[in-house]
């Protein structure tokens, strides 16, 4: 029997990439899930927004946010992250056959 079980923790299932959503925040990023991202911007969009949103992001911290510090909240899929890898690829790819023999670099 697994010790961690025994002990009565019982195991987390690993963390996947997935898709999620992120928050942009003042210095930090939170990985959240459709729903959590969903209600973050439900409260933003408020007339009056609370000065405060708790969540839970996708690594089980619990989360006290200052709405003002909240800049942005975007999408990413797999599909969206494995385009941005190739565009990334190829843009280097570019970049080192407009490189010339004598460059500092």
């Amino acid at each position: 029997m697994n010790t961690k079980v025994k002990q009565g923790h019982a195991e987390q299932e690993q963390p996947r990439a997935g898709d999620y959503f992120v928050l942009d925040t003042r210095g930090e990023w939170y990985y959240v899930d459709g729903d959590t991202a969903a209600r973050v911007s439900r409260a933003l969009d408020r007339r009056w927004p609370a000065p405060w949103v708790k969540f839970v992001d996708l690594t089980g911290a619990r989360v006290w946010l200052r709405t003002s510090h909240i800049e942005g909240i975007r999408e990413s899929t797999e599909h969206q992250r494995a385009r941005d890898r190739e565009f990334q690829y190829l843009r280097r790819k570019e970049e080192r056959g407009d490189r010339r023999w004598d460059d500092d670099e």
